[in-house]
C-alpha cells in the first residue's frame, strides 16, 4: 500500500472494544441495530495486493464485517488505484494482519464483529 497514508486529522476508526466484541469504523458505528448488511472477511476476494474495495452502490449506512483477524492500520488512502485498477483516492480503509487492506467509501459506517470460537471437535 505504498499511496496510502495514515492522516491524525481523522477520527480513530477503531475504537472501544469495551462494547462487547464489536469495533466501528466510521461516525455511530456502534449502532448495531443499522447494519443493513454483514459479510464475512474471508469470504472476500482481494485482488494481487490483497485489496478489497466495498463501493456502496446500495446506499447501505452500515456494514458489518465478521472476521477474526486483528487491525494493524486505519486512515483515509492517498492517491491510490489497487491492483485491479480501482482508484480508491480519498476511501477510508482497514488493514487486517492477515494482509487484506478495505477499502470504503466516505459515509459508510463499517461495523468489525469478532468471529466466535469455533467449537473443538
Amino acid at each position: 500500500m505504498k499511496a496510502s497514508d495514515t492522516r491524525s486529522d481523522l477520527p480513530r476508526g477503531v475504537v472501544d472494544l469495551a462494547q462487547g466484541d464489536e469495533a466501528g469504523v466510521g461516525e455511530g458505528a456502534f449502532d448495531t441495530d443499522a447494519v443493513e448488511a454483514e459479510l464475512t472477511l474471508s469470504d472476500l476476494v482481494g485482488d494481487a495486493n490483497g485489496e478489497v474495495v466495498i463501493f456502496n452502490d446500495s446506499g447501505f449506512r452500515a456494514v458489518a464485517i465478521r472476521t477474526d483477524v486483528a487491525v494493524v492500520a486505519e486512515g483515509a488512502a492517498a492517491k491510490h488505484v489497487t491492483a485491479s485498477g480501482e482508484d480508491v483516492s480519498g476511501f477510508k480503509y482497514v488493514k487486517f494482519d492477515n494482509g487484506v487492506t478495505l477499502y470504503f467509501p466516505e459515509g459508510l459506517d463499517l461495523i468489525l464483529k469478532s468471529d466466535p470460537p469455533r467449537p473443538t471437535p
